[in-house]
C-alpha cells in the first residue's frame, strides 16, 4: 500500500471491525476485545508507515466540497497520543470486560470513537471533520449506554446536550461557509470586520466548547461518570473528547478567525465560569466518580482561557494541558476500576486507604495526581506556566488572579482525594497483576514523564502556535515570577485542604462544612438539586408548556370538534333518519336514483 491508502486505515479498519462485534461477537466478549485490540495496532502500524512521508490526498466531490485529509508533523504528535489512550484502554479492557454490563456495546462504541477521532484530526475538510464529530456523538452515547439500563437518563442527557451544541456549531459553520465560500480551515477571517463574523466564531466556539466539556454544557459529565465504565469515562470523556474539543478550538482561533476584544471577553467568561462551576462542587463531593469528572471539566476553562489570549506561550500552554490532562485522567480513572472491584464503591469513606492495598494502582493513580496538581517536571507544569505566561503577556492580570486562584482550589480538591486513598489502618494488601494494573502504571507514568517527551517537540510547538523565537517550551524551566506563583499554589493548595481538614473525622469529611456555610452552602443545595443545571431547566420549561398546549390549546380542540359534531348530528339527524328508515323499497329507489346519476356524469363527460 502506498502512504495515501495508509492514510485513511486508522478510520476505515476500525469501522470494519466494530461491523462484526454485534452480529459476530455479541457473546464472546475476550474475542472482541482482541479485535479491537488488533485493530489499534493494525491502524497504528498503518499510521507509523504513513506518517514518514507526510500524505496528502483531496476527493473532489459535489460542486465546492473537496474531502481531504493530510498528515503532518503536529497531526501526527497528535495522533500518536491518541493511538496510547486507545492502545491502553483497549489492553485495559482485557482485563476488565468481566466487569462491564454490556461489553459488546462497550466495545462497538470503542471503536467508533476511535475511527471518528482519527477521521476529524486528520481531515482538512470542515464536511468531513462534521461528519466524525456527529459519529463521535453517536458512540459517546452508546459508551454510556454500556452502563445498564440506569444509565439510560445520563445518555439520554449526554446525547441532548450534545445534539443542541452540535446544532449550534452547525448554524456557525453555515455562516462561516458563507464568509468562506472555500470551506478551508485556514481561512483567518478577522471577527472584527463583520458582525456575521463574530456570530458565526461565537456559534462554532459554543460547539467546540461543549465538547470539550465548557459551561454551560457541562452538566451530563458528571452523571454519566456515574454510569458509565471507569475505562469508558478514561477513553472518551476524559481522553478524545476532550482531545476533538480543544483541537477545534486551538484551528478555531489560530487559523479559522482573528480574534478581536469582544471575542477574547466571550471566551474568558466562559473560561473562567468553567474552572469555578466544577472546582467548587468537587470540593464537598463526596464521590470520587464524581470529583475526577468534575475535575476533567475545570481545566477545560484554563485551555480556553490561554487560546484566548492569542499569544504562541497561550495556545502552546493550552495544547500541552489538553494532552497532559487526557493522560492524567485516564490513569486515574483505570486506577478507580481497580479501586471499585476491590472496595465495591466509589464513595469516599468506602475507599479510605484503599490505595495501600492495592499498591500498584495506588500508585498509578499517585503519578497522575503529581501531573494533576501541575508539579515539576510534569507536562502539566509546563502547561499552567505557559498559560500564565500567556495571559500575563496580554496584560488580564484579573484573569490570572482567578486561574491562581482555581490552581490553589484544584491542589486542595486532589490532596483530599490522595489523603482518602492512602489512609492508614483502614485496607488490607492485595495481590495485584494482568492488564488493568499495568495499563494504568503505564499512563500514569506517561503522565508524568510529559515534559520530558514535550521538551523536545519545541520546534513542532513554535511552527503550531507561531512562536518567532526558539526556546518556547525551554522558557518554563527558567525561574521567573511565575516560578513564585507556582510555588505559592502549591503551598496554598495543600494549606487550604489541611485548613479543611482540622476537626474532621477523616480525610473523606474535609470541605465538609462548606455545604453549611450561610454563602456557598445554598448554591451548593441548589446545584445538587440541579436548579443550575441547563438541561434541567430546559426540560421543565417544556413540560411546563406541553402542560399549557394539552390544557389549553388540545382541551380547546376538543371542545370545538365535539361541539361540531354535536350540531352536525342534531341538524343531519332527521334528514337521515328519514331516508334511512329501514324500508327496502326506500333503498332501492336510492340505488336506483345513483345510478342514474353516474349514467349522466359519465354519458355528459364523453359527448
Amino acid at each position: 500500500m502506498n502512504a495515501q491508502t495508509l492514510l485513511l486505515v486508522p478510520v476505515v479498519v476500525p469501522l470494519l471491525c466494530a461491523a462484526f462485534i454485534l452480529p459476530l461477537f455479541r457473546k464472546n466478549a475476550k474475542a472482541a476485545t482482541v479485535l479491537v485490540l488488533l485493530s489499534v495496532l493494525i491502524s497504528g502500524l498503518a499510521f507509523a508507515v504513513a506518517s514518514a512521508s507526510a500524505p496528502k490526498i483531496s476527493y473532489p466531490w459535489v460542486e465546492a466540497f473537496t474531502l481531504s485529509f493530510s498528515l503532518n508533523g503536529w497531526k501526527t504528535f497528535l495522533l500518536g497520543f491518541v493511538f496510547l489512550f486507545q492502545l491502553l484502554t483497549a489492553v485495559y479492557s482485557l482485563g476488565a470486560v468481566n466487569r462491564l454490563v454490556r461489553p459488546y456495546l462497550y466495545l462497538f462504541a470503542l471503536l467508533i470513537a476511535f475511527s471518528s477521532a482519527c477521521a476529524v484530526i486528520l481531515t482538512d475538510n470542515l464536511l468531513i471533520l462534521l461528519v466524525g464529530w456527529e459519529f463521535f456523538l453517536v458512540a459517546l452515547y452508546l459508551m454510556i449506554h454500556s452502563g445498564g439500563e440506569q444509565a439510560e437518563p445520563a445518555a439520554r442527557k449526554a446525547l441532548i446536550i450534545g445534539g443542541a451544541s452540535d446544532f449550534l456549531m452547525i448554524l456557525g459553520l453555515m455562516l462561516f461557509s458563507h464568509l468562506a465560500p472555500g470551506n478551508e480551515m485556514t481561512a483567518g477571517i478577522p471577527i472584527a470586520s463583520t458582525p456575521l463574523a463574530f456570530w458565526s466564531f461565537l456559534l462554532i466556539f459554543l460547539g467546540a466548547g461543549a465538547k470539550a466539556g465548557m459551561f454551560p454544557f457541562h452538566t451530563w459529565i458528571p452523571d454519566a461518570a456515574q454510569v458509565m465504565p471507569a475505562s469508558g469515562f478514561a477513553a472518551m470523556p476524559a481522553s478524545l473528547e476532550k482531545v476533538l474539543g480543544i483541537y477545534l478550538l486551538f484551528v478555531l482561533t489560530s487559523q479559522m478567525f482573528v480574534l478581536n476584544a469582544a471575542a477574547r471577553t466571550c471566551m474568558f467568561v466562559l473560561g473562567i465560569a468553567t474552572v469555578f462551576a466544577a472546582i467548587v462542587p468537587a470540593l464537598v463531593e463526596k464521590d470520587l466518580r464524581r470529583i475526577l469528572a468534575l475535575t476533567a471539566i475545570s481545566p477545560v476553562g484554563f485551555m480556553v482561557c490561554g487560546m484566548a489570549v492569542s499569544e504562541a506561550a497561550g495556545f502552546a500552554g493550552a495544547l500541552l494541558y489538553m494532552l497532559t490532562h487526557a493522560t492524567y485522567k485516564s490513569a486515574m480513572f483505570f486506577s478507580l476500576g481497580n479501586f471499585e472491584d476491590q472496595a465495591g464503591s466509589s464513595q469516599l469513606d468506602r475507599l479510605l486507604g484503599v490505595a495501600r492495598g492495592l499498591p500498584l494502582s495506588g500508585a498509578a493513580f499517585f503519578l497522575a495526581f503529581i501531573a494533576a496538581i501541575s508539579l515539576p517536571p510534569t507536562g502539566g507544569f509546563m502547561a499552567k506556566e505557559l498559560i500564565f505566561e500567556g495571559v500575563l503577556e496580554s496584560g488580564h492580570g484579573i484573569v490570572l488572579v482567578l486561574l491562581v486562584l482555581g490552581a490553589i482550589l484544584n491542589v486542595a480538591v486532589f490532596s483530599k482525594v490522595i489523603a482518602v486513598l492512602y489512609a492508614s489502618g483502614v485496607s488490607r494488601k492485595r495481590a495485584e497483576s494482568g492488564a488493568c494494573v499495568y495499563s494504568a502504571l503505564i499512563m500514569g507514568g506517561a503522565a508524568v514523564a510529559g515534559g520530558a517527551v514535550f521538551q523536545p517537540a519545541d520546534g513542532l510547538f513554535r511552527a503550531v502556535t507561531g512562536a518567532h523565537e526558539p526556546g518556547l517550551l525551554s522558557g518554563v524551566w527558567h525561574f521567573s515570577i511565575l516560578t513564585v506563583v507556582s510555588l505559592a499554589i502549591y503551598a496554598l493548595g495543600f494549606l487550604v485542604y489541611a485548613a479543611a481538614r482540622m476537626g474532621r473525622k477523616n480525610a473523606a469529611e474535609a470541605f465538609s462544612p462548606l455545604s453549611a456555610s450561610p454563602v456557598l452552602g445554598p448554591a451548593l443545595r441548589m446545584a445538587e438539586q440541579k436548579k443550575f443545571d441547563g438541561y434541567e431547566i430546559g426540560v421543565n420549561v417544556v413540560t411546563f408548556i406541553t402542560r399549557i398546549v394539552f390544557r389549553y390549546v388540545e382541551r380547546l380542540i376538543d371542545v370545538v370538534g365535539d361541539s361540531v359534531i354535536h350540531s352536525g348530528r342534531w341538524l343531519l339527524r332527521p334528514l337521515l333518519s328519514g331516508a334511512h328508515n329501514g324500508i327496502y323499497g326506500n333503498y332501492l329507489c336510492w340505488t336506483v336514483a345513483g345510478f342514474i346519476i353516474v349514467l349522466f356524469f359519465l354519458f355528459s363527460s364523453a359527448s
